[in-house]
């Protein structure tokens, strides 16, 4: 996790870096497309900064009043990043619109010296944050990997630009940037909605859990069945197991061999179980509930 830590600084440090200079560039060479760019590295300096405040918040121990910890504070931290790209986007297009129908004149030099500079320093930052699966760094990748991308497209506009004179190209890349930041937006957005809203994880199938629970020697029933996940990589269970009339002891080896083939089978962590008894309450076999 210290190597994460030490990526996330970097990173921010010199993204921050990048969107000093992209914003004062864009405004001496007079384009948007580098200035919907700083925009976008700015974002990710929000992203990475916020990233980097989950993962130390997030590392702290539970209490009694947050009995999870604060693992949720991460996707609290994404659904942020999602909603401020999408406002972004919409001042891109704004301002797109208005030099689509009079387009200035562009100094595409200056554009591909800067752009080029920002799309070395994004393609470092993405490389060091790949591979990750926590969703809040994967929304700090996101942004960098995005911001790379459209430097690569500024690149390419102000080459266009050099050699043609067609400054149309600067308002029609901003436009393209802020499509594919809406694209990212909504991913991060969806997917932290759906963890705050606790839906079942997409990897895990509320059926096949149960019929997987059927399989362990001694499980009568399964019904009122709970799958949530507590972030992008902590998931948990809660459920009620029909079993004989057996001593208690014999409920701990149902547990350990449950949680067990729960772990290995849907990377779930956190498993809560409530044994019944078949034979005292039958009326319950059958019964199932995955709200």
């Amino acid at each position: 996790m210290s190597e994460v830590h030490k990526n996330l600084k970097i990173a921010a440090i010199l993204t921050a870096f990048i969107f000093i200079m992209e914003f004062l560039g864009g405004i001496i060479s007079n384009s948007l497309a580098l200035l919907s760019d700083s925009a976008h590295v700015f974002m990710d300096v929000v992203a990475l900064l916020l990233a980097y405040g989950a993962i130390r918040i997030s590392a702290r121990p539970s209490s009694g009043s947050v009995t999870f910890g604060y693992h949720r504070f991460e996707i609290f931290a994404a659904l942020i990043n999602g909603i401020t790209i999408v406002l972004v986007s919409l001042f891109i297009f704004y301002e797109a619109y208005d030099r689509v129908l009079n387009p200035p004149p562009v100094k595409g030099v200056q554009v591909v010296v800067i752009a080029t500079v920002g799309l070395l320093v994004n393609a470092w930052a993405a490389l060091k944050l790949h591979g990750h699966h926590e969703l809040n760094i994967k929304g700090a990748y996101l942004h960098v990997l995005g911001d790379a991308l459209a430097s690569v497209a500024v690149i390419v506009g102000a080459i266009v630009i050099i050699f043609t004179g067609k400054t149309i190209v600067d308002p029609v890349l901003s436009i393209l940037i802020g499509i594919m930041l809406l694209y990212s937006s909504a991913r991060l957005i969806f997917g932290s909605a759906r963890i705050l809203l606790e839906f079942a994880p997409k990897h895990v199938d509320a059926d096949k859990l149960k019929d997987i629970m059927m399989q362990v020697e001694g499980v009568k029933g399964v019904h009122d069945i709970h799958i949530w996940s507590i972030c992008s990589n902590i998931h948990a269970m809660s459920a009620h197991v029909l079993v004989d009339r057996i001593h208690v002891q014999q409920t701990d080896i149902l547990i350990r061999n449950i949680s067990r083939m729960l772990r290995e089978k849907f990377s779930i962590l956190h498993t809560t179980l409530q044994f019944e008894c078949a034979e005292c309450e039958p009326m319950e076999i059958g019964h199932e509930s995955y709200h």
